[in-house]
């Protein structure tokens, strides 16, 4: 006996997908005499089984309904009523049953996600409103120790949650109590079909996001449209444009920031060696590189073609590379990773030269991997990385200089490097990143460089004048610590979500 076809829809993100059918496709939620169905599934002869003939509300999304066949339409019982979104709003709010169409949250995440979410926190009765905020993260991970820090100085309480188990723990967590803010870096804790964002949503929770990495990078990781509705803080203000091509609707400029108490654990005493040396931290390329850019090929010239572009002090970056590969749609899916590809090989190549150039010249140290030995064959004082919250501030006070060189991944960003290094009592030297916009153009001038060779004679510069050199961190260090802590990032955060403290 031959198998009936499957029935197959274009789901929200373009992508054709098989509609699973069986009585075990449906959630069922709350309690009450009135029943809602949201999404009829493939087979509403199905559900004619198990259901009344009377008093049952059915919502169906527009598309889903359009691609069926004549079959489907007239399976439905005629005593079931259909309404719109809005009714059913309503009626989920002041509770009542619910039977979901589960795979509809993977079909069209921006319809249906909403009345799930609805649903679903009619059945929790989340606690009362608190001044908590929610960060998902453990301790050790990026920013976690930062952010904890300035939410409780603003006088809010934070609660870690595994980013890996939000989904299980949220659910949990509002029975007891509604936080303030629900606050994560990179995307970290928001599952790529955007659920859980969806349930703080109907809680009343804001959510904010800060993409610290670039978040055209960040976005190909997701599935659904959700990430429009949050507040993206984004630390490289030349991507808001494209954000906001793509449909976000509240975009904020949030550059990374120091941390007093990192400054703190500066001891320069330890590392006396580096006094007279130039100093460069970081790893020689992009984490899983071989993974997140898989399948991507370059043209050859595009990559000849930046290679000499960093010779002449100039900066493939990505809004380079998104102009030369004309990559197409950046979301959904995954095309902005080829540019991505393209500048990630660019900033490799533009440290590679800057270290190269400062080996020849300099005592040079490199804190890093490796692969730096392949790729600067002069160096001759590479050692092991340095843990962050280990001896590093030590290390930026020590040394003569610390050399910085912007990944251009992000076009005009900065890195922890730019607040870091004076904040510990150190001095920076650094490529001429439009990021340094965000300081006095009398304290970034002097300390930048656009090619190689210029990064050699900076610091021979303040060699030969320590007094100028002292001056310039001094006005540095009163500058960033006045402006630029993450105190001053997360009082920005609750003033554009209009959150004030307890």
């Amino acid at each position: 006996m031959t198998r009936p076809e499957r029935l197959s829809i274009t789901a929200e993100n373009g992508r054709p997908m098989a509609l699973q059918e069986g009585e075990g496709q449906f959630e069922a939620l709350g309690a009450g005499d009135q029943l809602v169905v949201l999404g009829l599934g493939p087979d509403p002869a199905l559900l004619a089984e198990l259901l009344p003939a009377e008093g049952v509300f059915y919502v169906e999304h527009p598309d889903f309904e359009a691609a069926m066949p004549a079959r489907w339409v007239a399976s439905i019982p005629a005593t079931w009523e259909r309404i719109g979104p809005e009714r059913a709003e309503t009626a989920l709010g002041k509770g009542c049953r619910v039977l979901i169409y589960r795979p509809n949250l993977r079909l069209f995440p921006s319809f249906w996600g909403r009345l799930w979410a609805k649903a679903q926190v009619a059945s929790i009765a989340p606690g009362p409103a608190t001044a908590e905020v929610w960060l998902p993260a453990r301790e050790t991970s990026l920013l976690a120790a930062e952010l904890t820090d300035a939410f409780e100085q603003a006088g809010f309480s934070v609660r870690h949650l595994d980013p890996g188990h939000t989904a299980t723990a949220i659910p949990r967590l509002l029975r007891e109590a509604t936080p303030a803010l629900f606050l994560s870096v990179n995307f970290a804790g928001l599952d790529a079909w955007g659920e859980t964002f969806r349930l703080l949503q109907a809680a009343g929770t804001p959510v904010a996001v800060w993409c610290v990495d670039n978040p055209l990078h960040l976005l190909s990781g997701l599935r659904a449209g959700f990430w429009r509705e949050t507040l993206l803080c984004i630390t490289d203000d030349s991507f808001t444009a494209p954000l906001m091509e793509l449909g976000a609707r509240a975009v904020a400029h949030l550059p990374l920031a120091a941390w007093p108490r990192f400054a703190a654990t500066a001891q320069p005493g330890e590392h006396a060696d580096l006094r007279d040396r130039l100093v460069f931290v970081g790893r020689s390329e992009f984490p899983d590189r071989a993974g997140f850019f898989s399948g991507i090929q370059l043209p050859p010239d595009a990559r000849e073609t930046a290679l000499r572009m960093i010779a002449r002090g100039q900066r493939p970056d990505y809004a380079w590379w998104l102009r030369v590969l004309d990559a197409g749609p950046l979301w959904p899916g995954r095309a902005a990773r080829e540019p991505g590809l393209g500048a990630e090989e660019s900033a490799q190549a533009m440290r590679a030269a800057c270290l190269r150039a400062c080996a020849r010249s300099l005592p040079l140290t490199v804190y890093g991997d490796d692969g730096w030995d392949a790729l600067v064959p002069e160096l001759s004082d590479r050692r092991d990385p340095v843990d962050y919250y280990g001896p590093l501030a030590g290390i930026y006070a020590a040394a003569g200089a610390v050399l910085n060189v912007t990944s251009l991944l992000l076009p005009a960003g900065l890195t922890q490097r730019h607040f870091d290094v004076w904040a510990a009592g150190g001095f920076l030297l650094s490529d001429a990143t439009p990021g340094l916009g965000v300081f006095p153009v009398e304290l970034s001038r002097p300390i930048s460089f656009a090619k190689p060779e210029e990064a050699v004679t900076l610091f021979g510069h303040f060699a030969a004048h320590p007094e100028e050199r002292a001056d310039l961190a001094g006005a540095w260090r009163e500058h960033i610590l006045a402006h630029h802590t993450y105190a001053h990032r997360v009082r920005t955060v609750l003033d554009l979500l209009g959150i004030s403290a307890p």
